[in-house]
């Protein structure tokens, strides 16, 4: 932008200068012309007529303007003298001592006189300088300058609009798709195009296009294979419940470890397929939802759930806002039990509910061991289990906090996992009130 800035200004500023050089008043195509016709006119009807032949011929020749002084020095249509014509005609003033010998004033400036005696000089000078309408002559350097800094400032701002314009479009499509919007493109008019930028969005649209067949053909799969898990599952828990009742003493055990690992598969097909389905969609139910009396049902569950342990909420007032009750029970339970899981239940787990700033936070802490920090982000990821959680205690599969990340995704929150200083795991949900506030 500044390179074209300085090369239109210097491109203006240079033709100026060429256009600003003083006409010659002796040669040029139309002169003898014009001088007659002035004549005429000033014979015919002496000043007024010839006033009306200049407002009738502003610009009697190409490129040229006629200007024309009675003896007072006073330009009869009252138009401003351009430099180099006041230094003429103070050239030849009487009197003046640098006035060469033998030279002739019609040689630089004819002279006309009027049927009453008047005498008239005819001046010529080059035609005005125009840009937009803006700048008349006499035009100054310093004027010339400024609107060619204008102009150039307009013409490179819409220059540099039609090259970001596109390059911007291409970065917000990028970060929608690193969002998760696999549906994301960036479409025309970048893609028509045919410079670089132009095959840039047209590559990008086609690697989206290549990535979301990828993406939904493996969700699909397993979305499939999770589906064709349940029948031959349910067949097994049947037989199994034929043979417990055939079985004797001896054999009962074995049923039952048969019994309780069909139901983990069962409820990890169940959670696979959770997942699938929510990772596959961008609009959850909108329903208004009384966030703290969810929370407290968790709890309730929870309490119920794990009768041997300390489980603590606090609520300081009602949180309603809009979205998936079930999705958003689902994702606070996941990390309820988490924390009833592996934490101390010795000691008491804390459940909060709090809102600041047009956002409710449901946090969860526990007393256990902790996460390594540098698995922190990772805990969220489907299947992902840090090597302190696999003791005797887990019955999951990894997938129940990579669920609640994308419900409280889908709603537009975030979910976030720190180490508390005095031992054990802090979770928090942020979620969005919007319209639906906090109710007192």
């Amino acid at each position: 932008m500044i390179a074209m800035t300085v090369t239109s200004v210097g491109a203006i500023y240079v033709t100026y200068q060429i256009v600003s050089r003083p006409l010659t008043q002796t040669e040029f195509e139309g002169r003898d012309g014009i001088i007659r016709e002035v004549s005429a006119a000033l014979a015919r009807g002496g000043e007024r007529e010839l006033k009306e032949w200049l407002n009738n011929n502003p610009r009697p020749a190409r490129g040229t303007v006629l200007l024309i002084t009675n003896q007072r020095g006073d330009e009869l249509l009252g138009r401003a003298m351009p430099r180099e014509l006041r230094a003429l005609l103070n050239f030849r003033a009487p009197g003046r001592r640098d006035r060469p010998p033998n030279f002739q004033g019609v040689q630089l400036t004819p002279t006309l006189t009027g049927p009453d005696g008047e005498e008239y000089r005819l001046l010529f000078a080059r035609a005005p300088i125009t840009i937009f309408g803006i700048l008349m002559w006499p035009g100054t350097p310093f004027a010339v300058l400024t609107i060619a800094v204008l102009a150039a400032a307009v013409m490179s701002a819409l220059l540099a609009r039609y090259v970001s314009s596109p390059i911007v479009r291409l970065q917000k499509a990028s970060r929608s798709l690193a969002a998760g919007a696999l549906d994301t493109r960036v479409g025309a008019p970048s893609t028509q195009r045919g410079d670089e930028v132009g095959t840039l969005a047209r590559d990008f649209d086609a690697m989206a296009e290549r990535i979301q067949e990828l993406v939904t053909a493996k969700e699909t799969l397993l979305r499939d294979v999770s589906h064709e898990f349940r029948s031959p599952l349910a067949r097994i828990r049947m037989a199994l419940a034929l043979a417990e009742r055939r079985a004797g003493e001896a054999s009962r055990p074995d049923l039952a470890r048969i019994e309780r690992e069909a139901e983990r598969l069962d409820k990890l097909v169940g959670q696979v397929m959770t997942l699938t389905r929510l990772r596959t969609t961008n609009s959850p139910p909108r329903d208004i939802v009384r966030l703290d009396s969810l929370v407290g049902e968790v709890v309730d569950d929870a309490r119920f759930e794990y009768p041997d342990g300390k489980l603590e909420y606090s609520s300081p007032r009602a949180v309603s806002l809009r979205g998936d009750a079930d999705g958003l029970k689902s994702a606070i339970e996941n990390v309820v039990r988490n924390a009833m899981t592996y934490g101390d239940r010795t000691k008491p787990t804390e459940v909060r509910l709090d809102t600041r700033g047009g956002l409710a936070t449901v946090r969860v802490l526990d007393r256990g061991p902790g996460v390594p920090s540098t698995e922190l982000e990772r805990i969220f990821e489907p299947f992902y289990r840090t090597d302190k959680s696999r003791d005797h205690r887990q019955d999951g599969q990894g997938i129940g906090l990579a669920i609640t990340a994308r419900v409280t995704e889908l709603h537009g929150g975030k979910v976030t996992a720190r180490n508390r200083a005095e031992g054990g795991l802090e979770i928090a949900i942020e979620l969005p009130l919007g319209p639906e506030k906090a109710a007192a």
